[in-house]
């Protein structure tokens, strides 16, 4: 009875003094940039990166498609790494012109970003790294990691395919345990955390409806889907600069053929 009320108490006090890496917040200029919409058509067989893709960007929302349309699956395309020269350099905005016209009103069409996908590279939760940083702390605090390295991928056209890469995002969890407790738990969680990976939470929730067996192991669809969301949500908050400059490039390869 004491050692359960011995656990009991030790969980409640993880959950209390347990610290999570926050959800990244848009800088002063970045809030600024998303009072001018991005005009680009876009489309993609993803719900959740339609949901959550518009809440971040300031772009229109997206056409969904269909799952028995015949669409290519971009997630398997084979791609070369991407060049380290070609990331984005993202540099200060030039001050806008006040009497410049919107680009609505300049008959302006929309640029087309076909079937937006996101493609997960690599991924880590850094066992040797947790590990040596609970020691660190005297076998008295459990720490945990995941990072992530993912690419937007889309087609223009019919055999166009577009990217923009080195999207990265990491999260962090830790908190106090008792004495070798802190480098155990960072031990197992690793194992235990298996299903928590972005590409199997993306996986389970768009991809493949898992068995009753699976959510009876690991956990629902809805539950897959709502971590998923969260993911997608810090992945593009934290590169929110990176992803805003390429997506307003896309949009002058028309914009310059329409300017009055």
């Amino acid at each position: 009875m004491k050692l359960r009320f011995l656990f009991y108490f030790l969980f409640l006090l993880f959950l209390q003094v347990s610290c999570k890496t926050p959800m990244p917040e848009l800088s002063s200029e970045a809030k600024l940039s998303k009072s001018k919409t991005i005009s680009i058509r876009w489309t993609t067989t993803d719900p959740v990166l339609a949901k959550v893709f518009p809440e971040v960007f300031p772009v229109p929302p997206a056409v969904l498609l269909d799952d028995q349309v015949n669409v290519a699956d971009l997630s398997t395309v084979p791609l070369p790494p991407p060049d380290p020269n070609d990331a984005p350099i993202i540099q200060k905005p030039k001050p806008m012109n006040p009497n410049e016209l919107p680009r609505w009103d300049r008959g302006f069409e929309l640029t087309n970003i076909e079937n937006l996908t996101l493609v997960i590279r690599n991924e880590s939760q850094r066992p040797f790294k947790s590990i040596g940083i609970s020691l660190l702390a005297l076998t008295m605090m459990y720490y945990g990691t995941m990072e992530t390295e993912a690419e937007l991928v889309w087609t223009s056209g019919e055999n166009n395919l577009h990217r923009i890469s080195f999207l990265a995002t990491q999260e962090t969890i830790w908190a106090p345990m008792p004495f070798y407790i802190g480098t155990g738990s960072s031990i197992v969680a690793p194992i235990l955390n298996s299903n928590r990976y972005p590409s199997h939470l993306q996986k389970y929730c768009i991809q493949e409806k898992p068995t009753k067996l699976r959510e009876s192991m690991e956990q629902s669809i809805t539950e897959n889907c709502k971590e998923y969301e969260i993911f997608l949500r810090r992945l593009f908050l934290q590169n929110y600069e990176a992803i805003h400059l390429q997506l307003t490039q896309w949009e002058k390869r028309n914009q310059d053929w329409f300017q009055p």
